[in-house]
């Protein structure tokens, strides 16, 4: 017995401890993983197989939204025809119903366009409602004496209504028959002027009708299995194509409406279910309200996996062999050591001596492991500003939300987690007092900011603070429970220290309250956003969310700036209109009720509007650089106001040195306009655009100067013109009449002969004689 014993003892040795340790770790772990394997693979492998099927899906929809944005292409292309060729133009936007030389012209663009897009592209249409002639590449011209509501209603082109690139569009699917010639297309409509929203200010109408082989096509590629289908089905359930197993995929959606129903309505997350032995999916396409579903048939996957399923059960067995060897060999290594020390006291027969000794090197070794861990220790805890500063930027930035790992982290720096009632503080140096500073004055302020709040805590309050560059340091403020005394004790005694040290004023802004610190990023959203406010609210050193922040949740996209009435002001000298305009425009813009993109814009317009009306008036003193640099580098708002302000008021009295009527001035810039532009077809919004001034005050200013009024000398400016090229060139009078910008041949003759009592062939004719 006591032999037995003794056997047994040599046996229980470390290494052979550790080789079963090994041994069975191995064999569980690859039998767990390889029977987890096992029945997940199934599992998995569908999902996998979703995915698949949904890019491919995807890949599908992304073709047959080329279709359509190629189609837009086509439009876009003919509705700016007219931007290139003035008669043109005129046909598509004018009546001009006898002009068949135009029609031809025009079909003859829609041919070539045609051809050049036959891939895809069965027939170009176009439809003029001012001349009621409907040209296509399929039938050709044809006139209609019908009204044009009537006329349109007829037509089946207006099916399904979309909106694309801001315009109104439509997608219908029909037939188109001519002769004894029929047609499946998909035709896709625009009424132009392209971005007008009314169909009562339309000219007319630009169709291109899709091939329906083509999409079919698609669909054709698309599908790789006898048991699949894909499909197109529209808003109202009708479907628009289908291919592969039609059959099928109507049996399914019959026996699964609701399903499909629900999947077609887009309620479905992932745009997927799985039903038995199928999988289906849905694909919206971006333009119309089609969806693509994809019905796919699992029963082939499962039938492909029986196999691999026994390659897995091999593999495992093969893994579990070779971590048995691998167990032994490693084990080996590991107790070398040991085993050398082991063996010379095994011949010194000291059985019990050896396995003291045994754990005693093991002991040992977890001493050494000990202090491997101090050190670990004390490397952390020289570096817990980083980890700090870390742990606050990933709360700011979301990256951080397991409530477990804040806490620990908290307990690490020493924090506690029971301060519930938080808020987040964004201090910034102005962006123009930061820009001044050298590279070792901004590094010694945003250290100190920081400093400060890192010391800063007591029983009612602590703070986590991080430099997010540029100036701006946030802080994460904790507190016991509600009120914000403590708070407002430490934004005070903060603003005190750096205007006592650095002389400078910080701008604090503050967060709405929030209870769990994982909500910290989307209080640091809000004061992003109040952030681009600082500019317009003028000597606001604390700025509070709970104040201003609803503002932003009802803001305006657009505000009355009254940029005609600030030029007409600058026009007119009126120095008190112009600093009404600025001051109203400043209170609107510190009420946050408009977008900050929009402030900005609009600020930039005044000044544009005052350098573009003082570029001609000053003839070439304006120094438009100048005024951009020291528009930049105001402070705020307030700042730029005093700064204008100044700036035109130096203006205006600069100009009353050298002037001594600004409306001459205004009526000088006007004619300027007008002979500049004389062949363009000239109207008093056009030349009233060109100035920045209302079309009525340009109107009365002309006249009061010039005794007469803009129309007639626009008039009498474009007849000398031609009477001059009639004398100096031999070019034809319809090309003449076009240069000079008249409208109709008719009305230049009537007015030539009115003003010089000749036909202009005989003025021609005399100035030869």
């Amino acid at each position: 017995m006591n032999r037995l014993r003794n056997q047994l003892n040599r046996i229980d040795t470390i290494f052979n401890r550790m080789i079963a340790c090994f041994v069975i770790l191995v064999v569980m772990v690859v039998l767990i993983i390889g029977g987890v394997l096992t029945i997940q693979f199934s599992y998995n492998y569908n999902r996998k197989i979703e995915e698949l099927e949904q890019y491919r899906l995807e890949y599908l929809e992304h073709k047959i939204n080329n279709l359509f944005e190629e189609s837009n292409r086509i439009i876009q292309e003919i509705t700016s025809l007219g931007n290139k060729d003035k008669e043109i133009q005129s046909f598509l936007y004018h009546p001009m119903k006898n002009d068949f030389f135009k029609a031809v012209n025009l079909l003859k663009y829609l041919q070539t366009l045609s051809t050049q897009n036959d891939s895809f592209v069965s027939s170009l249409e176009l439809y003029v409602q001012n001349n009621d002639v409907w040209i296509s590449t399929f039938t050709g011209i044809n006139y209609t004496d019908e009204d044009s509501k009537k006329f349109k209603a007829e037509l089946d082109i207006f099916g399904s209504e979309v909106q694309f690139q801001g315009s109104k569009r439509w997608v219908s699917d029909r037939v188109m028959k001519y002769s004894m010639r029929e047609i499946p297309v998909f035709s896709v409509t625009s009424g132009y002027p392209l971005y007008t929203e009314e169909e009562s200010r339309y000219k007319g109408y630009v169709i291109v009708n899709i091939k329906k082989e083509v999409l079919q096509e698609l669909l054709q590629d698309y599908l790789t299995r006898g048991l699949d289908a894909v499909a197109i089905i529209d808003s109202k359930g009708n479907v628009i194509d289908a291919e592969g197993n039609v059959a099928g995929f109507q049996a399914f959606r019959n026996s699964n409406k609701s399903y499909m129903d629900e999947l077609l309505l887009g309620k479905v997350k992932n745009n997927f279910y799985t039903v038995k032995d199928h999988i289906v999916m849905s694909q919206p396409v971006s333009m119309g309200d089609w969806t693509i579903v994809n019905l796919v048939s699992t029963k082939e996957y499962f039938d492909e996996t029986r196999a691999i399923q026994t390659r897995i059960v091999i593999i495992s067995l093969l893994v579990v062999l070779f971590g048995m060897i691998l167990s032994y060999c490693f084990a080996r290594k590991l107790y070398k050591p040991f085993h050398t020390v082991m063996s010379r006291l095994l011949k010194a027969k000291l059985n019990k001596k050896a396995r003291e000794n045994e754990y005693y090197y093991i002991d040992r070794a977890m001493e050494e492991l000990y202090d491997k861990a101090v050190e670990k220790e004390k490397v952390l805890n020289d570096n817990k500003n980083i980890i700090k500063s870390d742990f606050v930027v990933r709360l700011l930035t979301a990256k951080l939300s397991d409530k477990k790992s804040m806490e620990d982290k908290l307990k690490f720096l020493g924090y506690s987690s029971e301060y519930t009632w938080n808020y987040v503080l964004m201090i910034k140096v102005h962006p123009k007092i930061y820009k001044n500073l050298d590279e070792i004055g901004k590094n010694l302020i945003i250290y100190n900011m920081i400093n400060y709040f890192d010391n800063y805590k007591n029983e009612s309050l602590q703070c986590l603070s991080a430099d997010l560059f540029d100036g701006k340091v946030c802080v994460i403020v904790s507190e016991i429970g509600p009120g914000k005394e403590e708070l407002k004790a430490l934004r005070n005694k903060f603003t005190d220290y750096m205007m006592m040290n650095f002389s400078i004023n910080p701008i604090i802004l503050q967060s709405s309250n929030f209870e769990e610190l994982g909500s910290a990023h989307e209080a640091y959203l809000s004061l992003l956003k109040l952030s681009e406010y600082i500019y317009f609210l003028p000597r606001a050193y604390f700025i509070d969310a709970n104040e201003l922040g609803d503002r932003l949740k009802e803001q305006r996209k657009t505000m009355d700036c009254h940029y005609e009435t600030f030029s007409e002001a600058l026009v007119n000298r009126n120095l008190e209109v112009i600093n009404k305009i600025l001051k109203d425009f400043i209170d609107e813009a510190s009420s946050l009720s408009v977008a900050t993109n929009y402030l900005n814009g609009a600020v930039l317009k005044y000044l544009f509007i005052y350098n573009y009306y003082m570029r001609d008036i000053m003839k070439g003193k304006n120094n438009e650089t100048e005024h951009f640099k020291d528009f930049n580098d105001q402070y705020d708002v307030e700042d730029f106001y005093y700064w204008f302000i100044s700036l035109i008021e130096n203006t205006f009295d600069e100009l009353k040195k050298v002037e001594s009527n600004p409306s001459q001035t205004v009526a000088d810039l006007i004619e300027k306009v007008i002979m500049e532009n004389l062949e363009e077809e000239l109207s008093l919004e056009f030349i009233a655009e060109k100035v920045f001034l209302s079309p009525k005050y340009i109107s009365r200013i002309f006249k009061e100067e010039k005794g007469i009024n803009i129309t007639q000398f626009i008039t009498d400016c474009k007849l000398k013109k031609a009477a001059k090229l009639l004398i100096e060139s031999n070019m034809p009078l319809d090309e003449l009449i076009k240069k000079i910008g008249f409208g109709s041949s008719n009305y230049f003759i009537k007015k030539f002969k009115e003003k010089y009592s000749v036909t202009p062939v005989q003025y021609r004719r005399n100035s030869i004689m």
